[in-house]
């Protein structure tokens, strides 16, 4: 719970550019804060849950309460302004990057923001119809994109990279170059292995317990 307290890190650029007086140092203080405060009490929370219901626990630590819990009640209420009050945040950074990716180099008209705008509100709210164990959704996405993000992408990057400045002479390919690149493609290897483990291991006990 502690780790998705950084997970509006990728909105930092938009953040920086509305900051007033913006300067490294003044970024760096607000995120120092800001990250840190979050961080603390997500913690606190996980640690107050976890003492009080023990394995019991749920994805979602507000459904161990009772619906008549006037507390738990209220705290459901605050997490659901927390939801959409962060939504739009990492709504338009999924958004701005799918675009880039979708649209490169090409113009982006406000019918083409509409319309992944839908696709992506549409997909995310399906899946939320769908999926209620936000434990579940935590554990999938954090094996495929968290060994995606330390042992594919900057791999991939680095190949590429690399490749790029052999082609146009102004790498030279050294043995030692060579070595590096082979690692780097084990390590794209070794995390593809890494997320197919985890994804499947987090499917097995989320929906057959009963084969572990």
């Amino acid at each position: 719970m502690a780790a998705t307290a950084f997970l509006v890190h990728m909105a930092a650029p938009e953040f920086y550019q509305t900051l007033e007086k913006r300067s490294i140092k003044r970024f760096g203080i607000l995120s120092t804060v800001g990250f840190t405060s979050v961080a603390a009490l997500s913690a606190y929370m996980m640690c107050v849950g976890f003492l009080t219901f023990g394995g019991k626990c749920n994805g979602v630590i507000l459904n161990n309460y009772s619906t008549l819990d006037p507390g738990a009640t209220l705290c459901r209420f605050l997490m659901g302004v927390a939801l959409l009050g962060s939504y739009a945040f990492i709504g338009n950074v999924m958004k701005s990057s799918f675009n880039q990716l979708i649209y490169k180099g090409k113009e982006i008209t406000d019918e083409k923001q509409i319309k992944t705008t839908k696709a992506l509100v549409g997909t995310i709210t399906a899946l939320a119809l769908v999926l209620n164990d936000a434990g579940f959704v935590v554990s999938f996405t954090g094996a495929l994109l968290g060994s995606a993000l330390i042992y594919i992408i900057p791999p991939l990057l680095f190949l590429k990279s690399t490749k790029r400045r052999i082609d146009n002479g102004s790498l030279a390919s050294t043995s030692t170059l060579k070595i590096e690149r082979f690692w780097n493609r084990f390590l794209i290897v070794l995390g593809a292995f890494l997320a197919f483990a985890g994804c499947s291991m987090t499917v097995v006990n989320s929906f057959f317990p009963h084969l572990l």
